[in-house]
């Protein structure tokens, strides 16, 4: 099989853990939709991402492979998750989520596109940025914890260690409003506005629709066939910029 490719038992798993999530998560997304979210005080978003000799070359690289709907996506992604682990008294590596965050998506992007031997962008994703980040000096077990949390982000459970979960927690809230309801209204027009989502549905739809006739026994293949598309529609990030 090619890498991160599933067979049937794994889709037929792998779809049974999407549909029970998505009947788990409803009734976050209702609230999200329906209310201002709960009565806490706004968490604080003007955190800033680590500023590095070596997140200063992972961001110049996001800015050049990139289209902006998905670099957006990936800053948004950072800070979600930065957001949830707050929420959730998570402490990740502040430097190691920013840069899995950067690059979680990169083999989404024409320069680092696998061809048809690879079965899921994102263990290829995965490989891409353990090289990237090896060559740009980091040692091999931070490339390492980047490269797994990369491969487990399209997973419905999440895994890994703490940088995997909340890259995981935030991908998923940006993508398709996973969690929305747990974040007051306010953070979430603040981050939206930071971070604005034009044309990131679109555009997302474009590549998952691309990975599944590409990749067909992929996670993201599997997402797409169950309706994906529909959670993506109605986000209540979208709701929530006015």
């Amino acid at each position: 099989m090619k890498p991160g490719e599933l067979d049937l038992r794994a889709k037929l798993h792998f779809a049974r853990q999407a549909v029970l999530a998505q009947l788990t998560g409803a009734p976050s997304l209702i609230r999200a939709h329906l209310t201002n979210g709960p009565r806490t005080p706004a968490l604080l978003t003007d955190r800033e991402p680590p500023d590095t000799p070596l997140t200063r070359d992972v961001l110049e690289l996001a800015h050049a492979s990139y289209a902006e709907p998905l670099l957006g996506h990936c800053l948004r992604t950072w800070l979600w998750g930065d957001l949830l682990g707050s929420l959730d008294g998570i402490t990740p590596d502040a430097e190691l989520l920013y840069v899995a965050s950067l690059l979680h998506d990169i083999a989404l992007t024409d320069r680092f596109r696998p061809d048809e031997s690879v079965g899921c962008f994102a263990v290829h994703g995965g490989e891409v940025a353990r090289t990237t980040l090896t060559s740009l000096g980091a040692d091999s077990s931070y490339a390492d914890v980047v490269a797994e949390a990369i491969a487990l982000h399209m997973n419905i459970r999440p895994g890994g260690g703490p940088e995997a979960r909340l890259l995981q927690a935030g991908a998923h809230l940006d993508v398709g409003g996973t969690r929305a309801g747990d974040l007051p209204r306010q953070t979430i027009r603040e981050v939206v506005g930071r971070y604005p989502r034009h044309g990131f549905p679109s555009c997302f739809a474009t590549s998952m629709r691309r990975e599944t006739a590409e990749r067909p026994n992929s996670r993201a293949a599997v997402l797409w066939r169950l309706g994906m598309r529909l959670p993506m529609d109605h986000n209540p990030l979208d709701r929530n910029v006015s």
